[in-house]
C-alpha cells in the first residue's frame, strides 16, 4: 500500500490509508500508474505547514484527469490534516483536483481528504520545508516529481500504464535553475532521457547517475537479496544488491536495486525482466535516474 515518488531532491514514500480513504488511495494509484505526475514542481512552500504538488501543467490552470473511467472520486477520508508528513487532496469545493499537499508540520488551517503519509523520505521533507523560496512561495532550485512508482497496489488497477512521458516544451520552459549552474548541461526538449539527468543533478552538478544500477519495484515482500542476486546473475556480475527495508520494523518495501560492474548487463537485466513474475510478483524493473544512492542513504529513501 505503497508509492515511490523519485525527484531530484530526495525520495518520498508514501504510506496509503487504504481502509480510511479507499477513494482517494485508489485514485492517487491511477494518476501514479498513468504518469501523470511526472515533472509536476513542489510549490506554495508555506514553511512548518505544507508544500503543494500534483500540477505537471504548473503554471496553467489544470483540468481534473479522468485516468479511468471506473476510479470513484467521491471523498472517503474523514481525516483531518495535522500531522507532520500527512498526505492530502485539498478541497475545491465539490471539483474534484489531482493536486495533493504534504505537512509540513503540525497543521489545523488546511483542509482536504488525508488519504496518506509519509513512511520515508522526510530528510527530503525538510530539505523543501528549508529552501530558499521567490515572493509566491516557489523555491528557487527547482523541486520535482520525476518518476512515480506504485509499489504495491492492493486495488489491482488493470490499466496499462504508458511509458514515462518526455517534457512538454512549456514544461521544459518553466524549469528553474540556480544562475550559477554552469556546469549544467543544455536542457533539450527531444532528449528524455538528458533532461532527467539534469534535474537528477540539481543537489550536486558533479553527480552522475550511475548507468551500472538497475531499480526494481512491485516485488513480493518474501523476495530477498540473495534471491535476486540468484536470478539476475545470468545478465553479469552483480556488484551488489540491496532490497530497501523500513528502518524500524526490517520490512521491506518492495523495491530496491542492482548493481552490475557493466552497463550492458543491465541494459539485458532491463530487457529481460521487465513485467518477469518473481515470487507470484509481476515486477518493473527501469534504469535508475537517482544520484542520491551514492549519497546518503537517508536521502534516498
Amino acid at each position: 500500500m505503497s508509492v515511490l515518488l523519485e525527484t531530484n531532491a530526495g525520495n518520498l514514500v508514501i504510506d496509503l490509508f487504504v481502509d480510511s480513504a479507499p477513494n482517494e488511495s485508489r485514485t492517487f494509484i491511477a494518476l501514479c500508474l498513468s504518469k501523470f505526475y511526472h515533472y509536476s514542481p513542489f510549490v506554495n512552500v508555506r514553511k512548518n505547514v505544507a508544500v503543494d504538488s500534483g500540477n505537471p501543467c504548473y503554471p496553467d490552470p489544470l483540468a481534473a484527469p479522468q485516468p479511468d473511467k471506473n476510479i470513484n472520486y467521491t471523498p472517503s477520508s474523514h481525516l483531518s490534516p495535522e500531522k507532520l508528513g500527512q498526505v492530502l487532496f485539498t478541497s475545491k469545493g465539490d471539483e474534484f483536483s489531482p493536486e495533493f499537499s504534504i505537512c509540513l508540520g503540525p497543521v489545523t488551517d488546511i483542509s482536504g481528504h488525508v488519504f496518506g503519509t509519509i513512511g520515508e523520505g522526510f530528510t527530503t521533507l525538510e530539505y523543501i520545508n528549508d529552501c530558499v523560496l521567490d515572493e509566491a512561495g516557489r523555491p528557487l532550485k527547482d523541486i520535482r516529481i520525476l518518476h512515480t512508482f506504485v509499489l504495491d497496489d492492493p486495488f489491482s488497477l488493470l490499466f496499462e500504464a504508458p511509458p514515462s512521458p518526455y517534457p512538454t516544451q512549456k514544461q521544459i520552459d518553466s524549469f528553474r535553475l540556480l544562475l550559477d549552474e554552469s556546469a549544467l548541461e543544455d536542457i533539450k526538449a527531444e532528449s528524455h532521457a538528458l533532461t532527467l539527468e539534469v534535474l537528477g543533478d540539481l543537489p550536486s552538478a558533479k553527480i552522475q547517475p550511475s548507468e551500472k544500477v538497475l531499480f526494481i519495484c512491485k516485488l513480493n515482500p518474501v523476495t530477498a537479496e540473495d534471491d535476486l542476486r540468484l536470478i539476475f546473475q545470468r545478465f553479469g556480475e552483480i556488484t551488489s544488491v540491496e532490497v530497501i527495508r523500513d528502518r524500524r520494523t526490517g520490512h521491506s518495501l518492495c523495491y530496491g536495486f542492482i548493481e552490475f560492474t557493466n552497463k550492458s548487463a543491465v541494459e539485458r537485466a532491463y530487457h529481460k525482466m521487465e513485467g518477469a513474475i518473481i515470487d507470484d510478483r509481476k515486477v518493473h524493473v527501469d534504469f535508475s535516474q537517482s544520484t542520491k544512492r551514492k549519497r546518503n542513504r537517508d536521502d534516498f529513501i
